[in-house]
């Protein structure tokens, strides 16, 4: 079979782009369970999309191949173009303009009106062959309709089709450029923003961003349709890849809400697992598919327990006794000392707090505290006041031991001395 640019399956190619992208450097014989036909072919098609994006380094086991994007100078995300190059059958091409064309005078017409002005207008003198069936004309305009392209409505007993009139996008061109760039299923965005004038788009270079997630623009398909899954309350079939033995494995889940990480960009499924009565959270790069279900009819209750764990979830860990479907929670407190100059410390406090809460000390402290299902998801950001912060603790005292152990550490590294702490350190650690 020939090789074709245009992209059949997308869930093939993604792999790669994780792969090149996100997972790590990959040499060609590192990847397994693909042929090197398959590697070569879907290579060259990302070599195709990403030109200027894809580059290579050699090491001991070979040549690697990775994509290289530096947002500094990338204005819109270059990964969309995977969507926008999707396979189609001649006939799809073919009817699409066919339909524009015979109502883009704003008639209205009878599905067999449409299906007799094609065959006898457009396809006369084409052999009986391609001529489209009435069944592919219905699907194709019932598939028009979903996407807004046209509108129908009754005349009596006889339905009749007609084309919805264009919207003017000259002037939403900032407000396309922005929302292609920062929203879920941004791609819609980008789709738009292609059929502006090209002067207009270079009008609309105007943004640019310090922290440019661009990888979960590859999961925008399943974005759409967990989104849909969750408005309809309908199940979801997650095929997901077990990041230890990179062997797939099926979950049936209910969806309730998509989290992303503002310090990485990463994607979650935050759900809940019927089989196993508890709630969990499911990395975006690691689903291969998905397949929408029936209606969970206990979807509004599990959507309201949900509202109240995210009352103790710093990321996105959810401890829960899956047994007795019981949580706990772990308190974790801290003290911020700034000047009298240094009044954001506090202002980010309050706006970085999430689940937490902040209390004033006096005009010179603060005090964090939150509770909380996994007290190591805080470290991190706790450790980024680590030279103002007066005191630690947590009702899990392992947690305080290495947190005051990785100070000790640091301050033996760089001064060869041990560091002393506090009394009220002291006292935490008992």
């Amino acid at each position: 079979m020939a090789y074709s640019e245009l992209i059949k399956n997308l869930d093939t190619l993604r792999t790669y782009i994780r792969s090149f992208y996100i997972y790590g450097f990959k040499t060609r014989d590192q990847f397994f369970g693909k042929s090197p036909r398959t590697y070569d072919d879907e290579k060259r098609r990302l070599e195709n999309y990403l030109d200027g994006y894809m580059t290579f380094r050699p090491d001991e086991n070979g040549k690697v191949t990775f994509l290289s994007i530096d947002s500094r100078h990338t204005t819109h995300n270059p990964l969309y173009k995977i969507f926008k190059a999707k396979s189609f059958t001649a006939m799809d091409i073919s009817l699409h303009f066919m339909l524009m064309d015979i109502l883009a005078d704003g008639s209205k017409k009878t599905l067999n009106q449409l299906l007799d002005e094609i065959n006898d207008t457009y396809l006369n003198d084409f052999s009986s062959e391609i001529l489209p069936e009435e069944s592919s004309l219905r699907k194709k305009l019932k598939e028009y309709e979903e996407l807004g392209l046209i509108s129908s409505e009754k005349d009596g007993k006889t339905m009749l089709y007609f084309r919805n009139p264009m919207t003017d996008l000259d002037e939403l061109e900032d407000a396309l450029a922005f929302f292609s760039e920062i929203a879920p299923c941004g791609v819609t965005g980008s789709f738009l923003f292609d059929k502006l004038p090209g002067d207009v788009q270079k009008e609309s270079e105007v943004f640019q961003f310090k922290h440019h997630y661009i990888t979960s623009s590859i999961e925008s398909d399943f974005v759409e349709q967990v989104f849909e899954a969750i408005r309809e309350h309908r199940y979801l079939t997650i095929e997901q890849r077990r990041a230890e033995d990179d062997r797939t494995f099926p979950n049936e889940v209910i969806p309730l809400m998509i989290y992303q990480s503002t310090q990485g960009g990463r994607m979650y499924l935050m759900a809940y697992r019927p089989r196993g009565k508890y709630f969990l959270a499911l990395r975006f790069d690691y689903i291969i598919g998905m397949t929408t279900g029936g209606e969970y009819a206990g979807f509004e209750q599990k959507r309201a327990e949900f509202e109240e764990l995210r009352k103790h979830i710093w990321g996105v860990a959810l401890k829960q006794n899956k047994k007795h479907n019981d949580t706990t929670t772990v308190h974790v407190t801290f003290r911020v000392h700034f000047e009298e100059e240094e009044k954001f410390i506090y202002q980010r406090l309050l706006r970085e707090k999430r689940c937490g809460t902040v209390k004033l000390l006096d005009d010179n402290n603060a005090q964090f505290d939150a509770d909380v299902f996994d007290p190591q998801e805080i470290i991190p950001w706790a450790r980024s006041f680590i030279c103002r912060i007066t005191f630690f603790d947590c009702s899990e005292k392992y947690i305080a031991r290495r947190f005051y152990g990785d100070i000790r550490k640091m301050y033996r590294l760089y001064s060869g001395e041990d560091v002393e702490l506090t009394e009220e350190a002291d006292d935490a650690l008992q």
